[in-house]
């Protein structure tokens, strides 16, 4: 006696077709992953181009507390339209890193305990940093000095 083998009819080309299948879904995979890492490139330049940026601009502003705390005596305003006291432009600090800065008064008020000749002066310094062509940030923030007054 013979054995007879009987074939399954509509299952000629099953592993082909699944092959296909696995080797689409993988390439979906890859493509998604590659997709994904381009993404993430350019969102990692965007963030340090930003946090540089950030860092320029902080620069700056201490660049303007850095003057009113070296002035012997109260900065005089040279702007009395937007009572400016002092400005900085363009100044690079490396590659394509630069800060703008301008120190603008505020009031003068007296300092308690420390009698009528000693006075605090508030001024705000607002600074603008660059880094590359396309990151820029602004830092405002506002200073104090004591000077004395009538000597």
């Amino acid at each position: 006696m013979r054995a007879v083998q009987l074939q399954r009819p509509g299952r000629d080309g099953f592993a082909l077709v699944t092959s296909l299948l696995v080797i689409l879904l993988l390439s979906l995979i890859a493509v998604a992953a590659v997709i994904l890492s381009s993404t993430e490139k350019r969102t990692t330049f965007a963030e340090s181009v930003h946090s540089t940026a950030v860092f320029s601009a902080d620069s700056g502003g201490e660049a303007g507390i850095h003057f009113i705390r070296m002035s012997d005596a109260p900065p005089r305003i040279v702007d009395f339209a937007n009572r400016m006291v002092h400005n900085e432009i363009d100044e690079p600090i490396q590659g394509g890193q630069e800060y703008d800065y301008g120190c603008y008064y505020i009031r003068k008020r007296p300092k308690p305990g420390w009698g009528v000749n000693f006075l605090d002066y508030d001024y705000r310094v607002e600074s603008t940093g660059r880094a590359t062509a396309q990151g820029r940030s602004d830092v405002d923030l506002v200073a104090s000095r004591l000077f004395r007054e009538g000597y």
